[in-house]
């Protein structure tokens, strides 16, 4: 099988933050602008998709949706990274809507944990794509006033340097 792995991040680099799983967004808001003002200042554009901030009971929408927006972020010429805003317990739901050949075409750095460890898997045995089994936007990066330093120093130690 031929390992994909995909660009490091640069500064300047859009990072798509998706909720594949949880919409606890929608409900601690606040965490995830706190990470996205982060983000930003540490020179990376923010794109969110549409079930980001979204929230249907345990899940951020519909496996149909979540899975449009993995695959939008996938299919998005501008996007370098693509971040979980949080893990949760339904990823697994939008395994049969994700296009694995459009995936292996467009390499990304997926970056996510808890249940996202079912895309991870999905990602690599069906497209061949090296992901980062790392932090998730909300909980690591939406800390106040910072993110923890070892946060910080092993994200840029993985998919920057």
């Amino acid at each position: 099988m031929l390992f994909l792995k995909p660009q490091k991040l640069e500064v300047g680099d859009t990072i798509a933050v998706i909720s594949p799983s949880s919409g606890l967004a929608a409900i601690i808001p606040h965490r995830l602008d706190n990470a996205i003002e982060f983000l930003k200042k540490q020179g990376y554009k923010i794109k969110e998709f549409s079930c980001t901030r979204k929230n249907d009971g345990w899940q951020s929408a519909s496996a149909e949706e979540r899975a449009k927006d993995i695959m939008g972020a996938f299919k998005d010429k501008t996007v370098k990274a693509i971040l979980a805003s949080i893990g949760g317990t339904v990823s697994n739901q939008t395994l049969k809507y994700l296009d694995y050949n459009l995936i292996k075409k467009n390499p990304k750095i997926f970056c996510g944990y808890s249940d996202l460890s079912n895309l991870h898997y999905a990602f690599f045995t069906q497209a061949g794509l090296v992901t980062f089994y790392g932090p998730c936007v909300m909980t690591q990066f939406g800390e106040y006033p910072k993110p923890l330093n070892y946060t910080i120093k092993q994200f840029y130690k993985a998919l920057v340097s």
